[in-house]
């Protein structure tokens, strides 16, 4: 099944099975993106919303697995309950705290992993992927209190310095880490930011693109008490935003790209130093992608040099031209 999805999103297979997406509004997607949204609409599968959650983490585990990026060798690797360690080969004493996507309630460290040992390959930092408390069974803010606990492990061991890094809901984990915990650099890859739902990307891209608004009402939903605050717990709306330095990753056809370039543009006027990189082209979720979508390997590949730059592992290695890429310093 892997070569046969791998095979159709080659360049000309590609071409032809998306350019039914690449009309209109569309027409500025990435062919193989494309294709890959074709292919799930003529599969008709069933969407995750539909599940009650124990199902649904099984159903997502197993969904677009099949263009993972191949999982890269590692030195070593360490299992606990609640983190799994990658230490790549050359490691450096420095670290990165991963915190995965899924709403809050999907996603797992397994899930994760063929993003998480490339980057801990790319990078030479040893990766801490998290396996934090999920809703409904542990509502707000259980998630955020074991991504702060187990940064804070993380960083009383290390030897280095120590970054945080997560995709979506792991975006958002993200920067409460950044800020209750002050790591050296934050990575907020298509973060959700606004809990309250208000941006206009949520009704742009609403269905179609993979990840949907009524997907997005079902995690918030799972995740939330209906007492929570909810701008109370949004990055988006905090007056103080976390002074630390940020990558900040998001993706022209997303119902999070409003509030993740808007976060960005927050940190931006608080005087903190961002790098931007949105890619118009590429769609939520376009880490589990990589495999079989370049646009989106690429798009990895440069996140891991701005890592190893921001640190400093190589001093010669700069920000390369990839997407729609804004620097402030």
């Amino acid at each position: 099944m892997r070569g046969l999805a791998r095979l159709a999103l080659r360049r000309g297979p590609a071409k032809l099975i998306g350019r039914r997406r690449q009309r209109g509004v569309d027409r500025d997607l990435d062919p193989q993106v494309a294709a890959v949204l074709e292919l799930q609409r003529r599969m008709k599968l069933t969407s995750i919303e539909t599940f009650e959650p124990a199902k649904a983490r099984v159903v997502a585990e197993q969904g677009l697995s099949i263009l993972d990026v191949e999982l890269a060798p590692m030195a070593q690797i360490v299992e606990t309950a609640s983190l799994t360690t990658y230490i790549p080969h050359g490691a450096t004493d420095d670290w990165i705290v991963y915190l995965h996507g899924g709403g809050g309630v999907i996603g797992s460290v397994k899930g994760s992993e063929p993003v998480t040992r490339l980057l801990a390959a790319q990078t030479r930092c040893t990766v801490a992927s998290v396996e934090y408390r999920l809703g409904p069974e542990h509502k707000h803010p259980a998630a955020i209190e074991d991504a702060v606990a187990a940064f804070e492990t993380i960083r009383a061991r290390a030897k280095g310095r120590v970054v945080v890094a997560g995709d979506s809901f792991g975006g958002f984990l993200s920067t409460h880490v950044a800020r209750r915990a002050k790591p050296d650099l934050q990575v907020l890859i298509y973060p959700m930011t606004d809990s309250t739902m208000s941006k206009p990307s949520l009704d742009r891209y609403a269905d179609g693109y993979l990840l949907t608004r009524s997907m997005i009402t079902w995690f918030r939903g799972h995740y939330f008490h209906d007492t929570d605050d909810r701008r109370a717990a949004s990055p988006l709306f905090w007056t103080d935003p976390p002074r630390v330095p940020a990558i900040v990753i998001t993706a022209g056809f997303d119902p999070l790209v409003d509030e993740g370039d808007a976060y960005a543009g927050a940190l931006q006027a608080a005087g903190v130093r961002v790098i931007h990189r949105r890619y118009p082209s590429l769609v939520h979720g376009f880490l589990s992608l990589s495999g079989g979508v370049a646009a989106g390997r690429a798009a990895i590949d440069a996140m891991c040099r701005d890592i190893v730059a921001e640190l400093g592992h190589d001093d010669k290695v700069g920000h390369s031209k990839v997407g729609d890429t804004i620097v402030s310093k």
